[in-house]
């Protein structure tokens, strides 16, 4: 077993303290500590309340001014050992930061813990850390971490997430989002004052999500503000203690086009404009009886661009959405024709026209979950450039009805943990996390795992990648009507000998090397030491065989009997590997689920 000593006394002549009175969390990170010091070192440390001798103390300390948002101190002083955040969440993330850095604790994933036995470790007197996140608010709603409450403690995710007061619970945030209609509810005004909604070619249209059917508010009627303002107000009265309120724009691009509108978008550059100046005169009034509310709003499709002339309150937070963008890339990368004169001065551009701002980003490919979206390396640059652009909340949007999501979802979700508490780390950092976890997750064969991810981004290197990309042909009926591309992708289901998709996309240099690449899961899955690890290979390769099925071409015709033979055999072995997976296609598959 691990031999363990705190200020050099034996870890065996140490309690752990907790207050009388502890918070859920302060005895979860009891629980936990007792838990990996038996299983590391071999030790049953007992929990009592009392001062003992040598403590392990549990938030146990005032707050610090050192300590920001849900962060943590951790000292060696004197024979005792002190885990404090200002909030009993932090103190759950300081217990699992020390098994971290001195037992070599880590969770990668709900089936992958790994708690280390050997060595010796000495947590030294006068060792004193103070460690702080990156942003205040950390989501994803990757599936994994969205269907697991440990997972999402343990990667520290903090905000809407599956997590109890046991595990810490969830910053004061909304899910919210596209509030308009619910703010200014057509089936209440749209009737009788048409005039509250978007004009558009001559027509004023009812609010709502429906996509480029229907449209938004018309923003500079008073009559709307007025609605729209007493119904937030009502909100907050209605939710005390809530941080921040939505006043955002709907899921279309259909905003208003009235005169008036229209004069103001001229004068601001574009529609933001108009948007800024709405949500600041609610946010006045908010600020009024919420000195402390934030009240957020969208810079999504077309209010992505900063307004010229406007500045949002200092009570208005900006959540600027990169759906368009390339993620193969940096969003400032000057290399990527569609990032490096789009996205990176938009954010430049955001910094100067509001104080903080929130990021919605995109970590999947909405229309094909199951291909490969090789964006490790943008991940970890983005969050950099968030964390340099003063947000302060961020979402990596993923599908969270399906584990589908490219080769390795998994260690997508560890890492987007770790970047979002730490989003200045360095590529070498970076890179020992990756390593890390595809030695636990994938066993012996790891290194066949990493060979695959290097390959996977050098042939897409100077690709573009959108998250909304087109791969296989459910995309065929893009550029028809709206109702009929929903209709098709909805109901989309791979068949042996589809058609490829015809149009360059960013997969295809990696096609040419697909025996190269499924090769590397292969050697990975013979190398196993576990059957966890050996379905772990097997279920990354499932990606790169759908590409392999469905997205190169078959010809039946001029393949053989037994070439048919075996290519029809593993296609009904892939029908029944995405079931038992609990795979889905893309988006509009999932709401039927398939």
């Amino acid at each position: 077993m691990k031999h363990v000593t705190i200020c050099g006394t034996d870890l065996s002549r140490f309690s752990i303290v907790l207050k009388k009175d502890p918070a859920p969390a302060e005895k979860t990170a009891a629980d936990f500590l007792c838990r990996v010091f038996s299983a590391s070192a071999g030790v049953e440390l007992p929990v009592v309340s009392e001062a003992a001798p040598h403590g392990i103390f549990l938030g146990s300390r005032p707050s610090s001014e050192d300590v920001k948002w849900d962060g943590f101190r951790i000292t060696a002083k004197e024979g005792n050992l002190f885990l404090d955040g200002n909030v009993p969440r932090g103190t759950l993330y300081a217990a699992f930061s020390l098994a971290e850095r001195f037992l070599g604790y880590r969770y990668f994933s709900d089936d992958t813990e790994v708690i280390p036995t050997d060595g010796y470790a000495d947590i030294p007197d006068g060792y004193d850390i103070v460690d702080n996140p990156g942003f205040e608010g950390r989501r994803t709603t990757i599936c994994a971490a969205v269907r697991s409450p440990q997972l999402s403690a343990h990667l520290r995710l903090n905000d809407c997430m599956p997590v109890d007061e046991s595990l810490g619970g969830n910053i004061q945030n909304t899910g919210d989002c596209h509030s308009f209609a619910r703010l200014c509810p057509p089936e209440l005004y749209y009737d009788s004052h048409p005039e509250y909604y978007a004009l558009r070619d001559g027509k004023r249209i009812r609010c709502g999500n429906v996509y480029n059917v229907e449209g938004q508010l018309c923003l500079t009627n008073p009559d709307v503000l007025k609605i729209v303002t007493e119904n937030v107000l009502k909100e907050l009265r209605a939710n005390p203690g809530r941080r921040i309120v939505e006043v955002s724009q709907c899921d279309t691009q259909l905003y208003c086009t009235c005169e008036k509108c229209a004069a103001v978008d001229a004068e601001e550059g574009g529609p933001s404009g108009t948007l800024i100046r709405f949500v600041n005169a609610v946010a006045e009034e908010v600020e009024k009886e919420f000195p402390d509310v934030l009240v957020r709003t969208f810079a999504y499709q077309y209010t992505r661009k900063a307004p010229k002339i406007t500045r949002a309150r200092r009570n208005v937070l900006i959540r600027y959405c990169t759906i368009e963008a390339c993620f193969r890339h940096a969003l400032n990368d000057p290399a990527c024709e569609r990032n490096g004169t789009v996205f990176g001065p938009e954010l430049e551009e955001w910094q100067k026209m509001a104080d903080q701002l929130s990021i919605w980003d995109y970590v999947t490919n909405w229309k094909c979950y199951i291909a490969p979206f090789p964006n490790l390396i943008s991940l970890r640059k983005n969050a950099r450039l968030f964390a340099e652009c003063n947000a302060i909340h961020i979402l990596e949007e993923s599908a969270s009805g399906t584990t589908a999501g490219g080769v390795y979802s998994d260690l997508k979700t560890y890492l987007i943990g770790k970047l979002l508490w730490d989003p200045m780390m360095s590529e070498e950092t970076y890179s020992l996390y990756i390593n890390e976890f595809l030695e636990a997750y994938y066993g012996p064969g790891w290194r066949e795992v990493r060979r695959y991810i290097d390959l996977e981004h050098e042939v897409t290197a100077d690709k573009k990648m959108r998250c909304f990309a087109d791969v296989d042909i459910s995309a065929a009926f893009s550029g028809l009507s709206h109702e009929v591309e929903a209709f098709m992708l909805q109901h989309y289901e791979a068949k042996p000998y589809q058609p490829v998709y015809p149009n360059p996309h960013y997969l295809d240099d990696l096609i040419p090397r697909l025996p190269e690449a499924e090769g590397c899961f292969r050697r990975a899955a013979e190398q196993a030491e576990t059957e966890l690890q050996r379905m772990h290979a097997e279920r990354s390769l499932f990606s790169l065989t759908y590409v392999r099925l469905f997205c190169t071409k078959h010809d039946r015709k001029t393949m053989t009997e037994e070439e048919r033979a075996e290519y029809e055999k593993e296609v009904e072995k892939f029908y029944q590997d995405k079931k038992k997976y609990g795979y889905h296609y893309n988006i509009s598959t999932t709401l039927i689920g398939n």
